[in-house]
């Protein structure tokens, strides 16, 4: 049987946690919180059928374990932000429950209107990998990845939103902490932070250019990481994968610095002249599949935070300003 995690605030509030397999090398943490106003789901996995029995396994884990809850019991839904392996499985959830859903308006229309919202997302990924310097070949591969999982996924209408200094659902304080995703929110339960995917126990979450989608970029990601460690007397921290933790303001610190650490290394490696393409190998050497794209927001997010700061300039302006559809080259000053 699927294992459930019961945790406490330290106002008596119980937070219940199970893991759903999203993607093959992805398991998303799912968390139930029993409220004044009935049960409150938070994410709800992919919505690929792996993910969708593991939602039902972890309901009935938790009712095994610790206390008596359904699909059909749930009241409220909160998505923490629009990336599809958060929300993917709202047509499946709505089949048991009409309970409203409520997200940040930033990603509101993800949900509510993803036909659209993926038509513009991928037209901005794919201008941000040209200009990367990715082959036209490669740049088409990268694509079909990229456009996987938003093709099954149907449109849920939203019903309510999650805005940082307004009443919500139970007392939920809502922190609107963009950067990751332009409407990633963390949720604060007394002093327990759901951190969703802003901060993670062991990895640093993934950052894309803000070329790509607005109100991403490292920039609105360090800014959010401060707003954060400003916020007293959190005790836990649960995030969207991984493992609890302990000290979020620890972690906080050691994020930055590895953010520092990958910034430090940019300028380093572009004592040349670099594209994109060619900073994201020497940043993370070989790597497969979507792992491939994942690396080249990445360094993309880097570079353009160097950028906006004016650490690192274009170094080809003639070709830039000859060429419809240039490779831009970057150097350190």
């Amino acid at each position: 049987m699927k294992e459930a995690q019961q945790f406490v605030t330290g106002h008596g509030r119980a937070i219940y946690s199970f893991p759903v397999q999203s993607f093959a090398n992805l398991v998303n943490n799912i968390y139930l919180i029993a409220g004044d106003e009935g049960w409150i789901l938070v994410d709800c996995g992919s919505g690929l059928e792996q993910a969708n029995a593991d939602l039902l396994a972890g309901f009935t884990a938790v009712t095994s374990q610790f206390t008596p809850v359904s699909l059909s019991d749930i009241r409220h839904i909160l998505i923490t932000h629009g990336h599809i392996d958060h929300f993917g499985g709202l047509p499946f959830v709505r089949q048991h429950t009409d309970a409203p859903i409520g997200v940040h308006v930033l990603d509101r229309r993800v949900l509510s209107n993803h036909e659209e919202r993926a038509v513009f997302a991928s037209r901005r990924v794919a201008q941000f990998l040209e200009s990367a310097g990715v082959s036209e070949e490669h740049q088409q591969q990268l694509m079909q990845v990229y456009l996987f999982a938003k093709r099954y996924y149907q449109s849920v209408p939203v019903q309510f939103l999650l805005e940082e200094g307004q009443p919500t659902v139970s007392g939920i304080q809502v922190f609107h902490t963009p950067g990751h995703c332009s409407g990633q929110v963390c949720l604060l339960v007394d002093d327990v932070l759901l951190t969703a995917d802003h901060i993670l126990a062991r990895i640093t979450p993934h950052q894309a250019p803000e070329s790509i989608t607005q109100s991403t970029g490292l920039g609105h990601y360090l800014d959010s990481l401060r707003k954060i460690e400003q916020i007293p007397g959190i005790n836990l921290g649960l995030g969207g994968h991984e493992e609890p933790m302990r000290d979020v303001y620890g972690r906080i610190q050691a994020i930055r610095h590895a953010h520092q650490e990958r910034l430090d290394k940019i300028m380093d490696i572009c004592r040349a002249r670099k594209s994109i393409a060619d900073i994201s190998r020497d940043l993370f050497g070989k790597v497969e599949s979507y792992h491939v794209l994942l690396a080249l927001e990445e360094a993309g997010a880097h570079v353009e935070y160097l950028y906006q700061r004016g650490e690192l300039v274009a170094a080809n302006l003639d070709e830039i300003e000859q060429t419809s559809h240039p490779v831009v080259l970057y150097q350190r000053l």
